[in-house]
C-alpha cells in the first residue's frame, strides 16, 4: 500500500509542473488582459458620455455598454479559470506533501 501511495505522489509530479506552466501562462496573459481591459474600459466609458451627452443616441450606448460589459465578462472567466488552475495546484501539491 505504501508502495502504490508513494508511486501515486510520483506520477503527480509532472501532472503538478504541467500545471505551473500553464498556469504560469494562463496568470500573465490575465494580467495583460487587465491592462488592456483598463485601457479600453476607459476608452468605452469616454465613448458612451460623448456619445449620450451630443447625439442621444441610445442604441449606440447600449451597444457601447455591452462591449464593456464583454471585456468585464472575458475578464471574469479568465481569473475564474487562473483561480482554478491555483487550487488545483495547491491540493496536487497537499497530496504530494503527505
Amino acid at each position: 500500500m505504501f508502495i502504490l501511495k508513494l508511486a501515486g505522489k510520483i506520477l503527480l509530479l509532472p501532472v503538478w509542473l504541467i500545471l505551473f506552466v500553464i498556469g504560469l501562462a494562463v496568470k500573465m496573459t490575465v494580467q495583460t488582459y487587465a491592462v488592456v481591459r483598463g485601457i479600453l474600459g476607459f476608452i468605452f466609458t469616454l465613448l458612451i458620455i460623448a456619445t449620450a451627452y451630443c447625439y442621444h443616441d441610445w442604441v449606440q450606448v447600449a451597444f457601447l455598454f455591452s462591449l464593456s460589459v464583454i471585456l468585464y465578462l472575458t475578464l471574469f472567466a479568465g481569473v475564474f479559470v487562473d483561480t482554478v488552475l491555483d487550487m488545483t495546484r495547491e491540493r496536487i501539491i497537499d497530496f504530494i506533501i503527505s
